[in-house]
């Protein structure tokens, strides 16, 4: 599932859990120490000499600037929803959280799984997840809602199914009480 099908499944709802995903990793990654960089949401980035890659609101680029001498520092994490998260480590080839033989749920893993997983030394996988993606299955995609803010009502799927609204808009109006010019003799 690529980034344009995402936001065609989930609407607006895309967006936010990504961005709630995209702060939940920066909270845990700050929670152990790391300093990290959230990328701009939306931007053209320069990867080498000549090659730029489009950076859109569904995908996630994290950058870790710090402990000096850290582990991740140099690093960069990137999400999206084709592939899931990759790590980027300054001279060496990226690696996959999930690899060839993944499932659904593995391209939305927990924050605290992503930072164990970037932070314990094992080689990942050097290629992105195939023949997987991330609408398999219900529970990956209820994960990805759960990151969306709690301070809204209501996702967006959710808010514009029938009979959904709160209060009188989700039962009928009752027929009003003429006013008193209005009432008949």
């Amino acid at each position: 599932m690529n980034n344009d099908a995402l936001v065609a499944a989930l609407g607006m709802d895309a967006v936010a859990a990504v961005h709630g995903y995209r702060l939940s990793v920066l909270d845990e990654a700050r929670r152990r120490g790391h300093r990290v960089v959230s990328q701009a949401l939306s931007d053209v980035v320069p990867i080498s000499s000549g090659v730029c890659v489009v950076v859109d609101p569904i995908d996630i680029r994290l950058t870790v600037t710090g402990p000096a001498g850290g582990v991740l520092t140099g690093s960069t994490l990137v999400w999206n929803p084709a592939e899931g998260w990759s790590l980027a480590r300054p001279d060496a080839r990226p690696t996959f959280f999930a690899g060839p033989g993944a499932e659904s749920l593995d391209l939305v893993p927990t924050a605290p799984e992503v930072l164990a997983w970037a932070t314990d030394g094992a080689v990942g996988p050097t290629g992105p997840p195939l023949h997987v993606d991330l609408d398999e299955d219900t529970t990956t995609i209820g994960r990805l809602l759960a990151f969306i803010d709690p301070g809204r009502l209501r996702p967006m799927f959710d808010a514009f199914a029938p009979g959904s609204r709160p209060g009188p808009l989700a039962e009928p109006a009752e027929p009003a009480e003429p006013h008193a010019a209005q009432a008949e003799p």
